[in-house]
């Protein structure tokens, strides 16, 4: 746009920085202003705003898309752990962060559907890589489309290594993908 709308510097200097630097051209402050007010600076500016809007959208996308892509890639590991240890592990985990709350107590005897609950979100909070996975692709360009995606795979890996859990995590799932519409 300088070049377009200004032409020529009206004056050149040296670069104070970088000696061997292209010099510096400088343009008088008035000749700028008057430029800046006049119809084709706006229709310029306007057309460098759109080309600006229209490279970053694009950018966005391919940023976007990468972010799927990786999430694709992404493996969900759930290990495998005695059920009664799993659902002991779940207790502890509850009452230790949870119960206080709630004025609630997990034990092993408590409701089946209460246990389900509790035992699913300890295997996804704190055995597998979900909550790290969040942070790592929600913070991307595309994070807020990942974040189902991971969700559901996570979900998915869970039902498929514990088939007692699976209804609980289709419950869970259907859950969040509620919240969100």
């Amino acid at each position: 746009m300088i070049r377009d709308l200004l032409g020529t510097a009206d004056r050149r200097r040296p670069n104070p920085r970088h000696r061997r630097a292209s010099p510096m051209r400088l343009y008088d402050a008035q000749r700028v202003e008057q430029t800046e007010a006049g119809p084709e600076f706006a229709a310029a500016r306007t057309k460098a705003a759109r080309r600006s809007e229209i490279a970053q959208q694009a950018a966005d996308r391919r940023r976007g898309a990468q972010t799927m892509a990786a999430v694709e890639q992404l493996a969900i590991t759930v290990p495998v752990i005695d059920r009664k240890e799993l659902i002991e592990r779940a207790c502890r985990t509850y009452n230790r962060l949870e119960a206080s709350l709630f004025d609630e107590n997990a034990g092993p005897d408590s409701d089946p559907a209460f246990i389900e609950r509790i035992t699913v979100n300890h295997i996804r909070h704190d055995l597998t890589e979900y909550d790290q996975a969040l942070e790592d692709k929600y913070s991307h360009v595309g994070g807020d489309a990942a974040k189902a995606p991971i969700r559901e795979r996570v979900y998915e890996a869970i039902a498929r290594t514990y088939p007692h859990l699976a209804e609980e995590c289709r419950r869970q799932e259907h859950r969040h993908i509620n919240d969100l519409t």
